[in-house]
């Protein structure tokens, strides 16, 4: 991941309030959660693995 990341919210899904996008310098990832639960960790896990990358570069 670049460090440029940025997860929001996206209502442009069928299931709105377990979608959520990834931003990355070069791309936009749309991920859809099967639980709220599924969600909130793949959202923590992506922000953490993003911040640990940024940090390992430095």
């Amino acid at each position: 991941l670049e460090q440029h990341l940025s997860i929001t919210m996206c209502f442009q899904s069928p299931n709105p309030s377990l979608t959520f996008c990834v931003k990355t310098h070069d791309h936009l990832y749309y991920m859809v959660a099967p639980s709220p639960e599924a969600m909130r960790i793949w959202m923590d896990v992506i922000v953490t693995g993003a911040e640990g990358y940024t940090q390992f570069l430095n």
